[in-house]
């Protein structure tokens, strides 16, 4: 027997158990139960959302920082140039060495207590950030300067060098200034980033350009005579003028190319954790605790003194 009766009609009635005329199961209705119910289900929808919403962020929160992971690896992976002397390059014994290799070694000792808890990932310019940002290294060692640009998609420690662009030019071509080089008879090699590009546009509009991948590239290219000269950062400029007799550095004075520039540390943005370990130790090499380490690694590979840790003498005050 189907029994159908409207809600009205059920609010009005009571029942102390039993056999009713609600039906035949003991049903009780007790007054407001309506506007009970409406509350409960207005709560437990806001509990629904207030779940979804802790769910949506949770992964976020129980992330680790690279840190962590790190230390859970206990080994570090960097990406870095295999063809940059004197920061980062293959030695006769096919061993990666330079000031770059050296500071990550450095870190890998302060970090897990000892140096060789590192594994190198050897990446192309155009394969450094990539790198970082997909998670496949932790950090990047690749004699990169900041530019506002680049911060914008990739985070970057304080520097720890201070360096600059330079030209380097055959001998034979007979030029010594970057005026000089900007005709068209000329061909300059630089680096196939936005850049280097970039300032060949403005500062040497009439040359013929030769973009390539590689430090090590641009100086075979003008070694072998596919290019007249090549712009590559000071430190490595410094390192090939001195091995070869048949190069020279242009004048670059009054330029862009004269400005200092600066290299740093970079890695996948949005973990202050790890930035502030890295920030950290780039700060004790420069200023503090590891100035000693700083002094050695400048006169092994650049053949001359670091920067003062002061501008000042810091015993007068």
């Amino acid at each position: 027997m189907l029994i159908q009766a409207s809600w009205p009609a059920l609010a009005n009635r009571r029942s102390t158990g039993g056999l009713d005329n609600a039906g035949r199961h003991g049903f009780r209705y007790e007054p407001g139960y309506g506007r009970k119910w409406g509350s409960l289900m207005r709560l437990l929808r806001l509990l629904f959302a207030v779940l979804l919403v802790l769910a949506a962020i949770a992964p976020a929160r129980a992330q680790d920082s690279i840190l962590d992971t790190v230390l859970k690896r206990d080994k570090i992976i960097v990406a870095t140039y295999s063809t940059s002397p004197p920061l980062a390059y293959v030695d006769e014994k096919g061993d990666l060495v330079g000031f770059e290799i050296d500071m990550a070694r450095e870190i890998a000792k302060d970090l897990l207590g000892d140096p060789k808890k590192v594994e190198f990932v050897v990446v192309q310019s155009d394969g450094r950030f990539p790198a970082a940002l997909s998670g496949k290294v932790d950090f990047g060692l690749c004699s990169t300067t900041i530019y506002p640009d680049r911060a914008a998609r990739i985070a970057f420690t304080r520097p720890y060098l201070d360096t600059g662009n330079s030209l380097i030019a055959r001998k034979d071509a007979k030029i010594k200034t970057i005026q000089e080089l900007n005709d068209p008879k000329y061909t300059y090699a630089i680096l196939n980033v936005p850049p280097a590009i970039e300032r060949a546009k403005q500062l040497l509009p009439n040359v013929k350009q030769l973009l390539l991948d590689s430090p090590s590239a641009l100086f075979l290219a003008v070694k072998t005579g596919r290019a007249t000269a090549f712009n590559i950062d000071k430190p490595i400029a410094d390192f090939y003028e001195h091995e070869n007799d048949d190069l020279m550095r242009l004048d670059v004075s009054g330029t862009p190319f004269a400005y200092v520039a600066q290299d740093a540390i970079f890695m996948k943005p949005g973990d202050l954790k790890w930035w502030l370990f890295l920030d950290t130790f780039v700060g004790e090499l420069r200023y503090g605790s590891r100035y000693n380490k700083y002094q050695e690694w400048y006169q092994k590979w650049l053949h001359k003194d670091a920067p003062p840790q002061r501008s000042y003498d810091f015993n007068k005050y």
